[in-house]
């Protein structure tokens, strides 16, 4: 998402440079192939130390940001740090990308950045949301209300398009499966708020009543992971294939007949299904952060924690048949188009950033 906003923000008019708080990884390819400067504190597991602080300050000053735009809990803490030691009058603009239903359930390193991210919220000059709910969800542990600024993530729709049946046929003769066979697939990387476990019982359901179906998980952690061994221990591992991390995903999303998650909680907006339905594929989703509000009528939502809800939706999504699918998937890419495209994502940043620069928004709290 950031290499993608960094192509189309462009640097005609901002100079960006990206700060990572850790080693790199394969991303600071394509942020440099944006046109950005990339720094890195090289820290240990996100943590901060007394070294990555002074490292910190020397980037800082060096570069001298007229904004600074921080991206999650940690890079949000980073660059209040980095403008109060470095003595810069620089708006700051901290992101939420991350849904709260229960801070309880949450690493104990992420629920004291939260807390703390709570404590010194009313020090952001604003504070974007990817959901309207992640908003009230942080705001009711403490964050400054009064810098609320919601905007959804966006979508590149000249990179994910439709591609029947091109699409569908390679998907089918890599995953080595017969063409007509549906497949229903899952994009993301393993997590446990994921819940993918719940999505696999489902399938399970529906292969049980005779649905010609085939799951397929893409994303990092699924290679012997929870999805394989639940599959087994259902009985439908021959039904299951996944595939790791892949750069891939154009390709792979307008082969799907149908993309569904099954998130518990984490997720805000999900890009996943976003993408899935600018490729003009139908979509289910878990009624988690604001993923009913971006399938709206063309999709379907469901309780989460609930297979045989999950299995009952995609029920009537296959009960449609092929070519009422389509249809629905077509309606699907119109409404990401018309709501949620990349560039109304980078425009709205751009008119947070003019008002910043302008001084239009509530002057934040000095620390």
């Amino acid at each position: 998402m950031l290499a993608r906003f960094l192509r189309c923000l462009g640097q005609d008019n901002y100079r960006a440079a990206v700060l990572s708080l850790m080693t790199p990884g394969p991303l600071e390819v394509h942020v440099a192939a944006a046109g950005a400067s990339v720094h890195s504190l090289s820290m240990r597991q996100g943590r901060f130390s007394l070294s990555s602080v002074r490292s910190l300050n020397g980037i800082f000053q060096k570069i001298k940001p007229e904004l600074v735009h921080g991206w999650m809990y940690h890079g949000n803490i980073a660059a209040s740090i980095g403008c109060r030691i470095g003595h810069l009058n620089a708006p700051i603009i901290w992101s939420v990308h991350h849904s709260l239903y229960d801070i309880a359930v949450e690493k104990p390193l992420t629920q004291k950045l939260i807390r703390l991210s709570a404590r010194l919220s009313n020090q952001a000059s604003a504070i974007t949301y990817s959901s309207y709910v992640a908003a009230k969800q942080h705001e009711a542990v403490g964050f400054d209300p009064r810098h609320r600024v919601v905007i959804h993530n966006g979508i590149d729709c000249e990179e994910f398009q439709p591609a029947f049946p091109g699409a569908k046929l390679a998907l089918a003769q890599r995953l080595r499966i017969p063409d007509q066979r549906v497949i229903i697939g899952s994009i993301g990387r393993f997590h446990p708020m994921k819940d993918q476990a719940t999505l696999v019982q489902a399938f399970a359901q529906l292969l049980a009543e005779g649905y010609d179906i085939h799951g397929l998980f893409v994303g990092a952690g699924h290679e012997d992971g929870v999805v394989i061994k639940t599959a087994q221990q259902l009985g439908i591992d021959d039904r299951i294939s996944t595939l790791g991390a892949s750069d891939d995903i154009p390709a792979i999303a307008p082969g799907l007949d149908i993309h569904a998650i099954s998130s518990a909680w984490g997720e805000t907006f999900s890009m996943a299904t976003a993408e899935a339905m600018a490729s003009g594929v139908p979509s289910l989703v878990t009624d988690v952060g604001d993923c009913a509000l971006v399938v709206g009528d063309t999709g379907e939502v469901v309780a989460r924690r609930d297979p045989k809800a999950l299995a009952a939706a995609l029920r009537r999504l296959l009960d449609l048949g092929r070519d009422a699918r389509r249809q629905l998937g077509a309606r699907a890419r119109r409404r990401i188009v018309e709501n949620f495209s990349l560039q109304r994502y980078v425009d709205s940043h751009v008119a947070l950033y003019q008002k910043l620069h302008e001084g239009r928004l509530l002057k934040p709290k000095q620390m």
